[in-house]
């Protein structure tokens, strides 16, 4: 074989080589680029999710306070808690309740007729709870 004709084969198997090297390496780039690429997305992904479940746990914390208010305002509406609080802040009684009230002194009628602000005082005065006259009742101290 003529040197002149080697030459062109091995020019020629240089160029294909070359071609075919130069192929091989933007595969291998196009793919380190695609691998980067999904591996930022996973981990974008990754920090969506941490994201999300914080904002579920606060909505359900938010709904159980919603919820714990929503009973609380339905049951300082109804008759139950009106009829506690007038019983435990206002002293007042039901019809045909016996009201037992104690005393640390003797009651003794009076001799003579009460102005009208000897009996409105202690009508305003406050009074004590009701608790803590049942507990001077049974233990006087």
């Amino acid at each position: 074989m003529p040197f002149a004709e080697r030459s062109a084969f091995i020019l020629h198997l240089v160029s294909k080589n070359a071609l075919a090297f130069g192929l091989a390496a933007l595969m291998v780039i196009s793919i380190g680029l695609l691998m980067v690429n999904f591996v930022g997305q996973v981990l974008q992904s990754a920090r969506l999710d941490a994201r999300r479940a914080e904002m579920e746990a606060e909505v359900a914390a938010i709904r159980a306070e919603n919820g714990r208010l929503t009973g609380l305002v339905e049951y300082t509406e109804s008759p139950v808690y009106t009829e506690m609080v007038a019983r435990s802040q206002l002293g007042f009684a039901r019809e045909g309740d016996v009201v037992i009230l104690s005393r640390s002194e003797p009651v003794t009628p009076p001799d003579f007729l009460p102005s009208t602000e000897e009996l409105i005082s202690p009508v305003l005065a406050p009074q004590p709870e009701n608790w803590r006259l049942w507990w001077r009742a049974f233990f006087p101290g």
